[in-house]
């Protein structure tokens, strides 16, 4: 529930994406908001996101796939502007087509950047199939995973520099589509 001195106006609503974007008006904070549901009501979770992810995600909202996720899962509850109940809802944690299309995209970008192209060119050609949502497009997807030279093993580098922060994204993201492959 929200409390009564806090306002939230919502800027942008993406329903492809399930997530709005907003202002909270009493504290003039920008938040990331998901619907989520208790069984007995159904109400908004408010994330704190800097001015700028807001700026871009109104520009890009495809951008703030992750972050949607994250929050679906529970990862960004030290961002919640407004801390839950006992009887806490949940989120629709299945990931759609469109956003699965966003997560392989990143991972193509972060595999790119760091040296990887055979796997992003693969990754690409995946993402392209996506429309399909076949069952012979999971089987390979599932197919990357697994046995030594896997995807699930790539270290992201630069320069001959460890890009920690990428790889661990990476990782993360890739657990999402082997995830939905499954």
């Amino acid at each position: 529930m929200t409390p009564p001195d806090r306002k939230f106006k919502d800027a942008f609503t993406s329903r492809e994406y399930r997530f709005s974007l907003g202002c909270e008006t009493s504290s003039n904070r920008r938040y990331l908001s998901i619907p989520v549901s208790n069984g007995r009501v159904d109400y908004e979770e408010y994330y704190v996101i800097e001015d700028d992810r807001f700026e871009a995600w109104l520009r890009e909202p495809s951008a703030a796939v992750p972050m949607v996720i994250r929050c679906r899962r529970r990862g960004m509850d030290p961002a919640l502007m407004v801390q839950p109940g006992a009887n806490r809802g949940s989120a629709d944690g299945r990931l759609s087509l469109a956003e699965i299309g966003v997560v392989l995209g990143r991972i193509a970008e972060l595999l790119r950047d760091g040296e990887c192209s055979g796997w992003a060119d693969a990754i690409e050609r995946c993402r392209a199939r996506l429309s399909g949502d076949s069952e012979q497009l999971r089987d390979g997807i599932r197919g990357m995973f697994g046995g030594m030279g896997s995807i699930s093993d790539q270290v992201l580098y630069r320069d001959g520099g460890l890009l920690v922060e990428a790889t661990d994204e990476l990782h993360e993201l890739l657990g999402w589509v082997y995830e939905w492959g499954g």
